[in-house]
């Protein structure tokens, strides 16, 4: 395609929505020009770095796994955990869509191109008070997020109209055009590759990227059908995410908030959108994380990693005390997780446990450093989640200033202390919150009265957290030492948030709810349906599903077929 030249639909984002909606259309015959910031060995987004979960309910995995689930249920469990306002219409018109399609449109569909799931389906999101998940519904990926993404790309790469698609790198829309109230294109600017190696990546071995072309200055691309902005969300702005921080909830902004989302979601074109009328809602609700740690390798300014911490560890305010009466434990409400931390004006927490813990329960939510589960090593796999990951722990406390291990509970105060820069962990106070914990595990499981140790005991009930969940593991041990202190701080990372559209992905207009002709948008910028499908809060496993939903939807609609609606279930 030249300069000026017109395609049938224009896809701006190379992330897994703009990917899904860009081989659908080329499914249905259409030409596609797909322009994205990165550079080619990047495509696929925050998704190519992703843990690779997805919610679906009713699955063969659950199925064969015994887990009885239905629409109803989960419907339920969405609508509770995502305190939707009565306002929002279509965000609960999304989310009955996606719960009762899921399964076929989302995990179907991902299969017939080649993607598996891991057979023991995890349970994410249980909530404090069993308010969560009823039952578990994060499929892993077997690949992570990295192998759903190359799925989708050699699916585009090897569809015998692959001859339509023009695949633009380093293009950065400036600027949507629209003409008569219709968008009919859009300004770029074109970078052409920063070095050699760059452009070598592009003629990779397998020549799967060589296609891409990188296009130098500003120039004008025209679409007959639609323009879709995939560009996701706004976690990649720091800015904007302290602008829009939900105070009424979480206090004022954190000072130093950790970057875990995609460098180029920043917000850019959810303010274009606004510009030429299309209604952009909700960019309060945020999906924060409140377990993250300074990443070891840093690739860009405060770069952050998600952990999975470990169940068995005490989770401890600023000040060494213990959260209560209801502790504080990942996986199972990662929002009042950050609640709890953002009471205190410094917004972080520690968590404290050993040697033997964190070898087996330690996980990174994320492709990077899960290396097995990327490259399918199944033996590797199996054995990592038998033996643990200690590997991964001595990496952690090599690399991230934000781990300290000590052979004692006075030292370990001294260390934490150095870490957030105030003498604000009494040792005393650390011995007594970690005293009283193993005391209470010292006397038995017939006098368990600690909330923490009755949801390990249920933890263990499930044999997708048994073998990754210590029985019972005091902290302070001589045969566990050394003990570790992480320090988690918050995250940017998804938007709940985003550009408002209709159930064929129309943006809708700010002035009147009625559509703008040819303007589309999916995945996280769309807040993953609807300008807001999640509500307040997350089930989990719910994003790449959205990606994936939005972006077959958004290609149905522009070539006149919507996916038929499914009449959602009745509730209780």
């Amino acid at each position: 395609m030249s300069e000026n030249s017109t395609t049938d639909a224009i896809v701006v984002g190379a992330g897994l929505a703009g990917l899904v909606c860009t081989l659908e259309l080329l499914r249905g015959g259409h030409s596609v020009l797909l322009l994205d910031r990165c550079r080619p060995e990047e495509v696929g987004g925050l998704a190519r770095e992703a843990f690779g979960g997805m919610f679906m309910v009713d699955s063969p995995e659950q199925r064969r796994s015994r887990i009885p689930d239905s629409e109803r249920v989960a419907l339920e469990d969405w609508l509770r955990v995502a305190e939707l306002d009565p306002e929002d219409e279509w965000p609960r018109r999304w989310a009955e869509q996606y719960v009762t399609r899921a399964r076929d449109d989302v995990g179907g569909w991902l299969r017939e191109i080649g993607v598996r799931f891991f057979p023991v389906v995890n349970w994410a999101e249980r909530g404090n008070f069993g308010d969560g998940n009823t039952v578990p519904r994060f499929h892993l990926t077997w690949g992570t997020g990295k192998a759903l993404v190359s799925a989708v790309w050699d699916a585009i790469n090897s569809h015998p109209q692959r001859g339509a698609l023009d695949v633009r790198f380093g293009a950065r829309v400036s600027e949507l055009v629209i003409e008569h109230g219709h968008a009919v294109g859009a300004r770029v600017v074109g970078q052409d590759s920063d070095t050699a190696a760059t452009r070598e990546a592009g003629q990779d071995k397998e020549g799967q990227y060589k296609e891409g072309q990188y296009k130098e200055g500003e120039y004008e691309v025209r679409a007959t059908r639609a323009v879709v902005v995939a560009a996701g969300g706004i976690g990649g702005n720091l800015e904007i995410v302290r602008r829009e921080w939900p105070t009424e909830r979480l206090g004022d902004a954190p000072r130093h908030i950790l970057m875990g989302s995609h460098l180029y979601a920043d917000g850019a074109l959810h303010e274009e959108v606004t510009r030429v009328g299309g209604n952009v809602t909700h960019l309060s609700r945020m999906w924060n994380y409140a377990d993250a740690v300074r990443h070891p390798n840093p690739q860009r300014e405060h770069h952050g990693l998600k952990l999975i911490p470990p169940r068995s560890g005490i989770m401890l305010n600023p000040d060494g005390h213990r959260y209560g009466p209801v502790p504080v434990m990942p996986t199972y409400d990662a929002y009042a997780a950050l609640e709890r931390m953002c009471e205190d004006s410094r917004k972080y927490s520690w968590l404290i446990c050993n040697w033997k813990i964190a070898k087996r329960e330690l996980d990174v939510s994320g492709s990077q450093h899960n290396p097995h589960l990327r490259e399918k090593r199944r033996v590797r796999f199996l054995l990592s989640v038998l033996l643990g990951k200690p590997n991964l722990v001595r990496h952690f406390l090599e690399g991230s200033p934000d781990f300290v291990a000590a052979t004692s509970l006075d030292e370990l105060a001294v260390k934490m202390n150095e870490v957030s820069g105030e003498e604000a962990i009494d040792p005393e106070v650390l011995s007594a919150e970690i005293g009283r914990y193993d005391e209470a595990i010292a006397r038995g499981k017939g006098l368990f009265n600690d909330d923490q140790l009755r949801r390990i005991g249920q933890l263990r009930n499930w044999r997708g957290d048994r073998l990754r969940t210590c029985a019972f593991q005091r902290i302070v041990d001589a045969k566990a030492m050394p003990l570790l202190a992480i320090r988690l701080q918050p995250m940017a990372r998804k938007s709940l948030g985003g550009i408002q559209t209709d159930l064929g992905c129309r943006v809708l207009r700010a002035q009147d709810g009625e559509p703008i002709p040819g303007l589309y948008a999916v995945g996280e910028a769309a807040g993953f349906g609807g300008g807001g499908v999640h509500g307040k809060r997350s089930l989990e496993g719910t994003f790449l599903g959205g990606c994936v939903f939005t972006g077959r939807l958004a290609a149905a609609a522009i070539a006149g077929a919507e996916l038929p609606l499914r009449t959602p279930p009745r509730l209780a």
